[in-house]
């Protein structure tokens, strides 16, 4: 399983939607595949600034397209792996495009629905319902977590139980 974590930039977190939420859950998400030793990807819109600093955590894929499949780089860090979780915004734009993109080359797609928004909540609830027409199941962050280890003997369920009951990042977006 691999996360991708889209354009979640300082310019843009802010005017989307619940930020401070989907921020939350995808410090969670992250935090849960870094604990698993699970690979995560992160791209940038360029001329959206940077990746919001709670969740840098690793070097971000600069892209100008809206699906992250048509960037080259991009491409070459996935390959090799089928299965992906997204998060990201916007959800009807790259988030989506994304998504539908993967699905037509084969790719088992999960989007962590509570790590997405939308500047409105109209584009993200249309978004959200066109990809489970085309086939993305649609997940939460707390659900990843706990089909990732599956077991509560699983060597590291105390990790992840630890972040699933973070209630508050404490950061202003």
């Amino acid at each position: 399983m691999h996360l991708i974590v889209i354009d979640m930039q300082e310019k843009l977190l802010p005017r989307v939607e619940d930020s401070e939420r989907v921020l939350l859950n995808t410090y969670k998400l992250i935090n849960a595949f870094k604990i698993l030793n699970l690979p995560v990807s992160v791209t940038e819109q360029r001329k959206l600034g940077k990746t919001v600093k709670a969740l840098r955590i690793t070097e971000p894929v600069e892209k100008t397209t809206f699906s992250c499949m048509g960037c080259e780089e991009f491409v070459r860090r996935v390959m090799g792996y089928r299965h992906f979780v997204l998060a990201g915004i916007e959800t009807h734009i790259c988030v989506m495009q994304t998504a539908l993109d993967m699905i037509k080359y084969g790719f088992d797609v999960y989007l962590a629905v509570d790590c997405t928004s939308s500047r409105s909540k109209l584009d993200r609830d249309v978004a959200v319902q066109r990809m489970i027409q085309e086939g993305i199941k649609v997940t939460t962050a707390e659900a990843v977590m706990y089909e990732l280890i599956r077991d509560a003997e699983h060597e590291k369920f105390r990790d992840i139980l630890e972040l699933v009951k973070m209630s508050d990042l404490n950061l202003n977006i």
